[in-house]
């Protein structure tokens, strides 16, 4: 439905359709209510890209997901229905948009699908919030210099401009805090299990382990690097105890969620029971952490309230209001995969 047939329906101008979509004060109230209702009833949505060439905002805001490898195939990306972190955040991300009027479109940022330049070129979008997974890549640099407006969530480096900023972490604290939560809980003997170590984000969040033992006085530490995966980290923990026909640590620190589901499997296999025989943290704070056995204590790395924290500095960059780059709040979720030991 467009307006020349909206108009020939209702006997409305098009003129005046456009002056009440418009949100104009020259039209009387019971005009407004007779041309609102026909839109409702006949399914008229106005055309966005006129209403940008008009210099109005379109209130449809994208979400570009740059998720890297696939965890099962290396010449491939991730798709985001092969990660619950991904999704999740997506779906909090388009609830906190709708609360607020906007739509979402939703996009990769990858050689093979759409890209950012097609999306923003169309006209459509006023903004975007790109979820970068700690990772830095070409395609985001650009993005970052395209004079569109920004925010990134959780990428390997902080940025504030005019028209783009981050929201990050500390991966730092991160490590830290998880590692210091099995410490005070009396581990001293503790693995860190994480993916690639080549990332930036797994870098600093071993860094915070060990600079945590460090402080406590626990001369050794452990890094066991593989991949962020369940299938990856069962592996490692599997092997390792064939080899060493025991498992010598009482804590394990997880690089993600999925890593800690892994090593619980893993150490089920061999008759090692968590948390009464080993406690574990994971990374990520998953819903999927309140429905495992046991529910699996986390680290959440980015603000409970992140996706409206999210939305809000996009709509207010949209608006013209210059924003700054902001640090999210890192807590550690507890639920029943630590043990208190003596």
């Amino acid at each position: 439905m467009n307006s020349k047939k909206l108009a020939e329906i209702t006997g409305f101008s098009r003129s005046t359709i456009s002056k009440v979509v418009n949100g104009y004060s020259d039209i009387s109230e019971e005009t407004r209510k007779k041309v609102l209702a026909a839109i409702e009833k006949y399914k008229y949505f106005p055309n966005k890209s006129a209403q940008k060439l008009a210099g109005k905002t379109s209130r449809i805001i994208g979400l570009l997901v740059y998720t890297g490898q696939s965890s099962n195939d290396d010449k491939k990306h991730k798709k985001i229905e092969e990660s619950l972190y991904y999704s999740e955040l997506i779906s909090k991300i388009v609830d906190a948009a709708e609360a607020r009027g906007y739509f979402v479109l939703v996009s990769y940022i990858d050689k093979n699908g759409a890209t950012w330049e097609e999306i923003f070129s169309n006209g459509v979008i006023d903004g975007a919030i790109v979820i970068t997974g700690g990772k830095g890549y070409k395609e985001i640099e650009l993005l970052v210099k395209s004079g569109n407006n920004i925010v990134l969530l959780d990428y390997e480096k902080d940025i504030e401009n005019a028209n783009a900023i981050t929201i990050n972490p500390s991966h730092f604290n991160g490590g830290y805090i998880a590692t210091d939560h099995l410490i005070k809980n009396g581990h001293k003997k503790i693995l860190h299990l994480t993916g690639e170590l080549r990332r930036k984000t797994s870098i600093e969040r071993a860094k915070g382990y060990k600079k945590c033992l460090e402080d406590y006085g626990i001369k050794e530490s452990h890094i066991i690097p593989g991949r962020f995966s369940k299938e990856n980290a069962f592996r490692i923990i599997d092997l390792y105890i064939q080899k060493h026909k025991t498992f010598d640590y009482t804590g394990i620190f997880a690089g993600n969620d999925y890593i800690a589901f892994g090593a619980i499997e893993a150490l089920k296999k061999h008759g090692i029971s968590v948390p009464e025989d080993v406690s574990i943290v994971g990374y990520d704070n998953m819903e999927l952490c309140n429905y495992s056995t046991p529910k699996i204590t986390s680290i959440n790395h980015l603000d409970l309230n992140i996706a409206e924290k999210a939305i809000d500095n996009l709509i207010k960059m949209i608006s013209g209001r210059r924003q700054k780059k902001k640090r999210s709040c890192i807590r550690i979720i507890q639920r029943e995969s630590v043990k208190k030991i003596k």
